[in-house]
């Protein structure tokens, strides 16, 4: 796990907007039966198969969070954080697929988010609140996924 990963996390739990309601029995359960490649290539490589992380990673998710728009409407999204661009086109391209719509709809989720970021430095809270909020107030798309950019 990455340190913008952590800071991340530390972020959105300070502003309450980190939701953990997914279990990791169902994470598991839905790569299992949707992503069975993901878990083959998981064992092959002798990872530890009761972390959580490389369940989640598998989804390109590093953080759920609950977002309400400026219209008062609730939203679960997948943030998915990386710091380099062609992985960041990649994983939006993957998670915009019909395989990963049904993966979000298994999951409750409503929106996936790959956010490509500075891995030098955390941003601050300020920065967070900005970004998620004025992301929100966007329109996602039919996909409901985007790719955001910080600097």
């Amino acid at each position: 796990m990455s340190y913008q990963v952590i800071w991340f996390r530390k972020s959105v739990n300070q502003l309450r907007l980190l939701d953990s309601s997914v279990s990791f029995e169902t994470v598991r359960s839905v790569v299992t039966e949707r992503l069975p490649l993901a878990v083959t290539d998981m064992e092959s490589k002798g990872l530890d198969m009761e972390d959580t992380d490389y369940w989640w990673k598998s989804l390109f998710i590093n953080a759920v969070i609950k977002i309400e728009n400026a219209q008062g409407k609730l939203f679960k999204v997948a943030v998915y954080l990386v710091n380099d661009r062609i992985v960041a086109e990649k994983a939006l391209e993957t998670v915009e697929s019909r395989k990963f719509r049904i993966i979000r709809t298994d999951l409750g989720i409503d929106q996936h988010w790959i956010v490509l970021t500075d891995a030098n430095k955390p941003y601050s809270d300020d920065k967070w609140i900005d970004v998620l909020y004025e992301q929100i107030d966007q329109n996602s798309g039919r996909s409901g996924c985007a790719l955001i950019q910080l600097s």
